[in-house]
């Protein structure tokens, strides 16, 4: 799409980083992982008790898991975005 912007095509051999820096465009999966890690903060923030920091930081230990590839979940994404202690890093 950046390409089709700015009006230049695969054989004219323009790198990725340049296109970017033509169009000033953000990249939109840096800004959904900016936007949860937000989301994740306010809610581990929050001292009322919401059902939502429950649910997010329940885990089911019943059952038996489905073959194949596991869903990825909520929690999942916070975790590749901030690390293994989201925790700490949402709620500063």
């Amino acid at each position: 799409m950046e390409r089709s912007i700015v009006g230049c095509k695969w054989q004219d051999r323009v790198r990725n980083y340049d296109l970017k820096k033509k169009t000033k465009l953000t990249d939109i999966l840096r800004q959904i992982d900016r936007q949860k890690l937000r989301w994740t903060g306010h809610m581990m923030r929050d001292t009322r008790g919401k059902w939502n920091k429950a649910v997010t930081k329940w885990y089911p230990r019943d059952g038996n898991r489905s073959r194949g590839r596991q869903r990825r979940r909520w929690m999942d994404d916070i975790k590749m975005t901030a690390g293994r202690l989201w925790t700490r890093v949402a709620q500063d």
